[in-house]
């Protein structure tokens, strides 16, 4: 009789030992397998947040030794008297291999007072032009790209976002537009006192976000809902040289930050650069929010799924040497007959093999009810619930489990068989004696 068929007999007649060890090698592939699929849904999370969020560069005016002091109306004044970020640079930066996108803004750059529409009121009524008070605005290359609506406190509600090709355009707030009854295509005009102009803008956008914020503000630029964004293209028309026609800071957006280091390279070696007063930076501030817990959680499971391997290996050799020992008799006989000790331990392999079989196929359904509870539990250690995961488990994640389990079963087995393989047969006898 070979090893396969008395394998297959005996966990037939040992049905209560075969249950006991169907229910253990499902208990340990079910921790396995949660484990793998976890770890891959979050490498799986961490590629579409690369995709999702890419990265940054950012390219900035070099003050250092580059500034010089003057006197005006009002004292001693400091100016930058270095380079520029023109467009030419900017057209030579949009056109380099892995820059998807790039955008400026300006905080608080321009101030215009209201002409044919009004603020929120302010606490205090300064009215410092003809037109009353003056709010600030956010001037920019493409409102989509700006901080506010990056993370998440503005959202554009009606219209669209202004672009690097718009002119005299500007983005409201919902609050200020109920205000006045105003909706996108609508124009309104504005008094810049900074340089003694009217502008007239087209509203191409509303968005939400500045409810509840005004508190009490003193004046009409302190409250959220009254300040806005406008492009560019305006603000070099209306200042002219007084705006020194270029831009401060260029924030420049990479597909993949993974290689956002090769693209640094290409943009610091562009020619439109050389010999300006200007540095450029690596930024992925964004990136790093949600992909460090993501790159945290894929090492916490794949430790795990080590800890689990050598911890279910104890188990498993333990339960096996204690039944292993008990059949001395058996092993005899089968020693005595002249049976070889390899195949007295393939026999035992082959019985574990057989249950760890079905065992592996259950685990698959159990995983899918305790994989997704095991991830949140585990995000939440590790992501404080700035992530979350698709967890799918199919029939692909069965090979791995397979492969480690058999692994596993191959090294419990040998050591479990050795205490009592390495005797001679008279010596088990004797013993059995």
């Amino acid at each position: 009789m070979n090893f396969i068929k008395r394998a297959g007999l005996y966990c037939f007649r040992q049905r209560f030992k075969t249950l006991i060890l169907f229910l253990v090698l499902t208990i340990i592939s079910t921790f396995i397998l949660t484990g793998i699929a976890i770890r891959d849904a979050s490498v799986g999370a961490t590629a579409d947040v690369q995709t999702a969020i890419g990265g940054k560069l950012l390219l900035e005016l070099d003050t250092e030794g580059h500034m010089s002091s003057g006197q005006n109306s009002w004292g001693t004044v400091q100016s930058y008297n270095g380079d520029l970020i023109t467009n030419e640079i900017v057209d030579a930066i949009s056109k380099v291999d892995g820059v998807v996108d790039y955008n400026s803004e300006d905080k608080a750059s321009f101030y215009g007072a209201a002409i044919d529409f009004k603020y929120l009121p302010a606490s205090f009524n300064l009215s410092y032009t003809s037109y009353g008070e003056a709010s600030s605005y956010t001037a920019t290359l493409s409102s989509e790209k700006c901080t506010e609506f990056q993370n998440g406190k503005y959202q554009l509600v009606s219209g669209r976002h202004m672009t690097p090709k718009d002119k005299n355009v500007v983005l409201i707030s919902k609050e200020l537009a109920d205000y006045n009854n105003l909706s996108v295509g609508d124009k309104i005009n504005m008094y810049c006192m900074d340089s003694d102009s009217k502008v007239k803008f087209e509203i191409v956008g509303i968005y939400d976000g500045t409810e509840g914020t005004s508190g009490n503000a003193l004046t009409v630029d302190e409250i959220p809902a009254n300040c806005g964004y406008v492009d560019y293209a305006m603000m070099f028309e209306t200042f002219g040289k007084d705006y020194l026609n270029g831009y401060q800071q260029l924030t420049i957006y990479v597909e993949d930050p993974v290689s956002i280091q090769n693209v640094y390279d290409k943009v610091k070696a562009l020619p439109e650069l050389k010999g300006k007063t200007l540095k450029l930076s690596i930024d992925t501030d964004d990136y790093d929010v949600v992909a460090t817990p993501l790159d945290s959680l894929q090492s916490l499971v794949n430790t795990l799924i080590i800890i689990i391997s050598f911890v279910s290996t104890a188990i498993l050799t333990l339960l096996l040497t204690i039944w292993i020992r008990g059949r001395k008799k058996e092993i005899g006989i089968l020693l005595s007959t002249g049976k070889s000790k390899r195949n007295i331990i393939a026999q035992f392999f082959t019985e574990t093999v057989m249950v760890a079989m079905v065992a592996f196929a259950s685990s698959a359904l159990l995983g899918k009810l305790i994989a997704g509870k095991a991830s949140d539990f585990l995000l939440s250690r590790v992501t404080s619930g700035t992530a979350n995961l698709n967890i799918q488990i199919s029939a692909g994640y069965l090979l791995p489990v397979y492969m480690i389990g058999i692994v596993l079963i191959a090294v419990s087995v040998a050591v479990a068989s050795w205490t009592v393989i390495r005797l001679k047969p008279r010596d088990i006898l004797s013993k059995m004696s």
